[in-house]
């Protein structure tokens, strides 16, 4: 797949230098004149010889995200002279391609695209059927629709599959950044980017919305750059834009130096979310908030973690459809009980763990009741400790508790609730919400071990209270590192390199 290198300035001088000092980064290089209309055959000439790279001239209008204002005769110029100027290729909008007509450089060919800057239509191929109808020999088609939302971008990605060749397409926006990514898997011939930002200059203007930096896609490719045979991963939420998943995942398949990449997808809608991406090149997804109930009935074999907790945080493809599995266990046991063993080292704690695993004795007290709960429950349990789940709602409190077998509270009764281990699953704390605990700090009981789920920052309030109430704090970074290197396991059959995973985390934190 070619990568586009998209460049816009106000006036040609500075759409050259910016242009020519990026001209490495770019396998294709597209000049956008629509602010700067047409400099002149010459000037143009000598531009396209000194990049040495092929050429794309365009001059949309505001329907295609540009800012060409004059009429369609001057824009028809514009590319013809682009043409005899020695532009390898020319973008026209489709309604004025029959106007433009084949060009007089056979070496230069046309891209008639079409961009739905409202939208993605409904039906994708009736879209595509309008721009063809007006195609020419040798022309490519370039098909970009606005994306609300991560399933218009996969329903995009889908009709590019099911394609006739020829066909350039991704979504627009920002919850259509990722079909720039992946395109080429699907077939596109080019994806567009916009210029990097270069030290000492500045800050290149991107030429469309939810367009990333060059130099940040191609960091998102693996070594040997994306194919048609590169595997998909990613983690799916309803809000999974602060994820350091992406970051972490995907360093240790490169290390590995594994033919994939790893992104986000963002959706509230999970049934139609997987429903759409059904795609053989779909292999694993790191499943979060609020989906992991979902994620496990869409599954048609489950392990015994997940089955457990009626809850899966981990999908992997096989020919029969998904495999669910549940990391969150095996990454928050691994983390009580080391921290537990420091702990009791550290203060001294009596608490019984005769006999039984190494919780065996300790009181967990558990805030929220979503699949992170679910995960502590089973956890503490199968340690040979015990467990109470506390949530603003008794009701879903309760609903875990008699699933699991442990016991409920309510909210206001936590203040006056003994127990050795605090473990909060709620998203207070996170970056959505920064500033507060999600608990006031009176109700910390000194000589506790307190476990924060949420991973950035990685010093909480909840987790800076719990220091100066003289409790041991235990960042979510432990449990997230622990179930991130699970989940590679089962997306790839290989070990991940531990030191790989913590340095990517705290790369990606900082």
């Amino acid at each position: 797949m070619a990568i586009v290198v998209s460049h816009i300035a106000s006036d040609f001088g500075a759409l050259a230098r910016q242009a020519l000092r990026q001209v490495a980064l770019a396998d294709v290089i597209e000049l956008r004149l629509a602010r700067i209309g047409d400099p002149g055959e010459a000037k143009l000439a000598a531009l396209v010889r000194e990049l040495r790279k092929p050429v794309i001239v365009a001059a949309h209008g505001a329907d295609a995200h540009g800012e060409f204002r004059g009429d369609v005769d001057e824009r028809i110029d514009l590319l013809r002279c682009a043409s005899r100027a020695g532009a390898m290729f020319v973008d026209v909008d489709w309604r004025i391609a029959l106007e433009l007509g084949m060009l007089a450089n056979p070496k230069c060919h046309r891209i008639v695209s079409r961009h739905e800057s409202v939208g993605t239509p409904a039906d994708i191929n009736a879209m595509d059927e309008d721009v063809r109808a007006v195609m020419g020999e040798g022309d490519l088609i370039k098909l970009v629709a606005h994306a609300h939302t991560t399933e218009d971008g996969l329903r995009m990605l889908r009709h590019l599959r099911s394609a006739r060749g020829g066909l350039i397409a991704f979504s627009s926006g920002e919850a259509g950044s990722f079909t720039r990514v992946l395109c080429r898997i699907f077939g596109s011939a080019f994806t567009y980017a916009a210029a990097a930002a270069i030290p000492g200059h500045a800050v290149p203007e991107a030429t469309a919305p939810g367009q990333l930096r060059v130099n940040d896609l191609r960091s998102l490719f693996p070594p040997g750059g994306v194919t048609q045979e590169t595997a998909v991963f990613g983690v799916v939420g309803d809000s999974v834009r602060h994820s350091l998943s992406p970051r972490v995942h995907d360093m240790a398949l490169k290390a590995a130096r594994l033919d994939a990449v790893y992104l986000a997808f963002e959706t509230r809608d999970f049934e139609r979310f997987l429903a759409l991406a059904d795609d053989a090149c779909f292999r694993g997804f790191s499943i979060t908030a609020p989906h992991k109930p979902a994620a496990f009935r869409a599954a048609h074999t489950r392990d015994a973690e997940s089955h457990a907790v009626r809850a899966a945080n981990t999908l992997v493809r096989d020919p029969k459809g998904w495999r669910a599995y549940n990391s969150d266990v095996e990454g928050v046991r691994e983390t009580l009980e080391r921290a537990w063993r420091f702990h009791k080292d550290s203060t001294g704690s009596a608490t019984v763990s005769a006999g039984g695993g190494a919780l065996a004795g300790v009181h967990a007290l558990v805030l929220g009741a979503g699949g992170a709960a679910r995960a502590v429950v089973r956890a503490v349990r199968a340690g040979g400790g015990r467990v109470t789940v506390a949530a603003r709602d008794l009701a879903r409190a309760q609903r875990v508790a008699d699933e699991l077998g442990c016991a409920a509270l309510a909210w206001d009764e936590i203040a006056v609730t003994a127990h050795d281990i605090l473990v909060n699953t709620t998203p207070v704390g996170s970056p959505t919400d920064p500033e507060r605990s999600p608990i006031p700090d009176a109700w910390l009981r000194r000589g506790t071990l307190v476990l924060d789920a949420v991973y950035k920052p990685i010093k909480t309030p909840l987790l800076a209270a719990a220091v100066k109430q003289g409790c041991t704090a235990v960042p979510g970074a432990e449990w997230f590192v622990r179930q991130a290197a699970a989940q590679f396991r089962w997306f790839t059959g290989q070990e991940a390199d531990d030191a790989i995973l913590r340095a990517a985390f705290e790369a990606a934190l900082r």
